[in-house]
């Protein structure tokens, strides 16, 4: 396996990059920025926009091109459809649309609620609370199925993380990986296996897993690319055949989707004390979003990741 890595632009931070459906057979995106919701392409160029009379502290958290928008706000949670709706009450960190529903990830004290809330009008069908204090929740959807992980993490008390499937207006939840700590990198484009990257408490190995038994097909420890300081919690997959993880205060490695072969790739970034890989996302056509942070400030590369042919 041979990688070469072009940077196609070099972009300002995109924290809240949230997917947003196929348009052309390729990748979108929605990001909010200067009181508009941006739909980019696969590049991470601007390709249209829906403005929303929104105050500027708001983050979009699931999209379905600009048609659905799910975003956070200070007033509470906005559904903007057809006609845009306003939850007061509800300061949720995470979102998915499953199965027709809007899923929510709610705060509240020493637990999460998830809500599975009418995607019109934002009524709430269902309410389920986790035990898991002061948590950030993530929702990672199926590319095929109505079901998603949701991921919650506690800081130094570890990961939670859940199988979320929606049964008609009812969410039920499993938990998975129990006493694992997965930090979830993502379903493969397919759905058929899950990449996960560890948690900073156990930082050396990377696993492949199948998709839904969750099953180890691989993993990749940090000798076996001698990264000395582990893996990051960035990860992400290129196409079916390739994912890509970080090794921390290293390299961006590439590696086949059983880890029987993996590659460091050279990018603009001075490692160490100089620069970190704060999240990897895949847009689609080979693309990477490499979010990255240097002395100068934080920055998002957008990287093609091109595979040669080996040599005899």
């Amino acid at each position: 396996m041979l990688i070469s890595a072009d940077v196609i632009d070099v972009l300002d931070p995109m924290s809240g990059l949230v997917f947003a459906g196929e348009a052309g057979g390729r990748l979108t995106f929605a990001l909010w920025r200067d009181g508009a919701v941006r739909l980019l392409d696969d590049r991470l160029a601007e390709n249209s926009q829906r403005e929303l009379p929104l105050e500027d502290d708001v983050c979009v958290l699931a999209a379905s091109s600009l048609d659905l928008l799910i975003l956070a706000s200070a007033g509470g949670l906005v559904i903007a459809g057809e006609e845009v709706v306003t939850v007061p009450g509800i300061p949720a960190d995470a979102a998915a649309l499953l199965g027709g529903l809007l899923v929510v990830a709610v705060p509240d004290g020493e637990r999460h609620r998830l809500l599975a809330l009418d995607s019109a009008t934002g009524a709430i069908l269902d309410d389920q609370a986790i035990d898991a204090d002061d948590a950030r929740a993530f929702l990672y959807p199926h590319p095929a199925e109505d079901t998603a992980i949701l991921e919650l993490a506690m800081g130094q008390d570890g990961v939670l993380a859940f199988r979320v499937d929606v049964e008609g207006s009812r969410l039920h939840l499993t938990e998975i990986l129990a006493g694992d700590d997965p930090v979830i990198a993502g379903f493969s484009p397919s759905g058929a296996r899950l990449l996960v990257t560890p948690y900073p408490s156990d930082p050396q190995t990377v696993r492949m897993l199948s998709w839904p038994d969750l099953k180890e097909i691989s993993r990749l420890d940090a000798s076996d690319v001698d990264a000395a300081y582990g893996f990051g919690l960035a990860g992400c997959w290129i196409n079916d055949d390739r994912a890509a993880v970080y090794a921390t205060e290293d390299a961006l490695i590439v590696a086949d989707e059983n880890f029987d072969s993996s590659e460091r790739i050279a990018l603009p970034i001075d490692f160490g004390d100089e620069g970190e890989i704060e999240s990897l996302t895949h847009l689609g056509s080979g693309n990477v979003a490499v979010g990255a942070w240097t002395p100068a400030g934080r920055l998002t590369l957008v990287v093609r990741l091109n595979e040669g042919k080996d040599c005899d």
